[in-house]
């Protein structure tokens, strides 16, 4: 009689090289990355593993994001990452959106008057006002101890032998 059940032996070996496949297929992928971001993003991955993200999920991500954006537009935003310690392909993903979006350039505001409108202004320095600020700030607090403490003891003890014992 032949036996139709594999032995534990050649289940053990079958799941080996299932397990072997996988992490064939998933250092591929990271390889294929690092080929096509350049040697900088292999630090990226090395520190994106240490993260409690999926690293074949994030590889599969950044992966979607070249072919959206190409190699060179998510090397840069990798790099901008990496210097900001923001590790994840929702971050580069961010920050290539936000290199895609442009701001408008909104226009000068338009005064009824127009020799309003032609008033040049200084740029604004609040380094007199805070000094001002802070200045008034030390004095009132100066002001409010001497207030609160005539004898300037900074005692704040019951004198001893007043007799209460």
């Amino acid at each position: 009689m032949i036996s139709t059940t594999k032995s534990s032996d050649t289940l053990a070996v079958e799941k080996e090289l299932f397990a072997l496949k996988a992490a064939a297929e998933r250092s591929a992928a990271q390889h294929r990355l690092v080929a096509l971001l350049g040697p900088a993003s292999e630090e990226y991955l090395r520190r994106l593993a240490t993260t409690d993200r999926s690293l074949t999920r994030q590889v599969r991500e950044l992966l979607t994001l070249i072919r959206e954006y190409g190699p060179d537009a998510v090397a840069a935003a990798l790099a901008k990452a990496h210097a900001a310690g923001a590790f994840g392909a929702d971050y580069i993903a961010n920050i290539l959106r936000q290199q895609q979006s442009r701001r408008d350039v909104q226009p000068p505001l338009c005064l009824k008057d127009p020799a309003l409108n032609q008033l040049a202004t200084d740029p604004l320095s609040l380094a007199e006002y805070d000094a001002f600020i802070l200045r008034s700030r030390k004095e009132s607090h100066e002001l409010t101890t001497s207030k609160t403490n005539p004898s300037g003891s900074d005692d704040d003890e019951p004198q001893s032998g007043s007799g209460s014992d």
